[in-house]
């Protein structure tokens, strides 16, 4: 599925939590336009419901005010913990369960899309992605898993929310790491060797990037250039140019932006779309962070 066919990750997709009377909605990825994942930041009010299955996994990472939490998947014990900051549930997408609290966690949830669990699966086990399922954790502590949802987290706070390239690398970071530790094949497996990008594809996928930095740039779309897949694209993609795929698109982004706030008089917000950033703030948050000042100080300064 090419990237401009990966429908959005819509609410409509997940529990709908973040509808339900009486949850406060922090931020959350569909206005943003997120593919391979959603997320939502919420305060949650006590709860009390069956949760239906939705073939998504899905992840709640605890940020603040621990609460006893109560869980039963169908099939499954009754499961039951003061969940606290930094744990966190895993709940397999063809589950059903039932959830019950009384408190008001401030939570981050997270669905990853089952198609990019599905491919980490075959490519890290070569097997049918149906004979492999998720195994549901609760109130568990996972440093990497932490790091990914921080980062999650971050990006829904601070404006790279915007950077679809870099959630769709958390999307397969996470896609790989639950496959290797948190499915029934979980087990010590070797790690994938990169699958070689010859020198001419590379060339290639480069004047792609190059062709296209005001588009809709995806793992999936370059992935599809070289003729590999997503999964490996970040790792072979780095072996060869030294950078991944996000920072390399990143930084070249960020150079057209130069040129055009050197050498034109355009808006900062037509500068931000022709260089392929969403809007003139999502231009502006990496710009102070990888140049140091906003791009209308650049501007008056003469590009120096």
């Amino acid at each position: 599925m090419t990237a401009s066919h990966v429908p959005i990750f819509t609410v409509h997709e997940t529990h709908g939590r973040v509808l339900r009377p009486g949850n406060r909605l922090i931020a959350h990825s569909p206005d943003i336009g997120w593919r391979s994942l959603y997320a939502a930041i919420l305060e949650e009010g006590p709860f009390e419901a069956t949760e239906r299955a939705i073939q998504h996994p899905s992840l709640i990472y605890h940020l603040t005010r621990p609460t006893e939490v109560t869980r039963k998947i169908s099939g499954a014990g009754v499961e039951k913990a003061l969940i606290g900051p930094r744990r966190i549930c895993l709940t397999p997408g063809n589950a059903i369960a039932r959830w019950e609290h009384h408190g008001h966690p401030e939570i981050l949830q997270v669905y990853l899309r089952q198609s990019v669990f599905d491919s980490a699966i075959h490519e890290m086990y070569g097997i049918d992605p149906a004979a492999t399922e998720l195994v549901p954790r609760f109130a568990m502590m996972d440093p990497l898993l932490e790091q990914l949802a921080i980062a999650i987290t971050r990006s829904l706070r601070d404006g790279t929310a915007e950077d679809g390239l870099y959630i769709d690398t958390l999307a397969q970071m996470m896609a790989v790491h639950l496959a290797r530790h948190h499915s029934s094949r979980s087990k010590p497996s070797r790690v994938p060797t990169p699958q070689r990008i010859s020198g001419w594809r590379m060339r290639r996928l480069i004047e792609f990037i190059e062709e296209n930095l005001e588009g809709d740039l995806s793992l999936e779309a370059m992935a599809a250039v070289v003729e590999v897949s997503p999964l490996y694209l970040a790792r072979a993609f780095k072996s060869a140019v030294g950078q991944s795929p996000h920072q390399y698109v990143l930084q070249r982004r960020l150079e057209r932006a130069k040129e055009l706030l050197r050498g034109t008089d355009r808006p900062i917000v037509d500068v931000a779309l022709s260089a392929g950033f969403s809007s003139q703030s999502h231009l502006s948050n990496w710009f102070l962070r990888q140049v140091g000042v906003s791009p209308a100080a650049y501007r008056r300064q003469g590009g120096h």
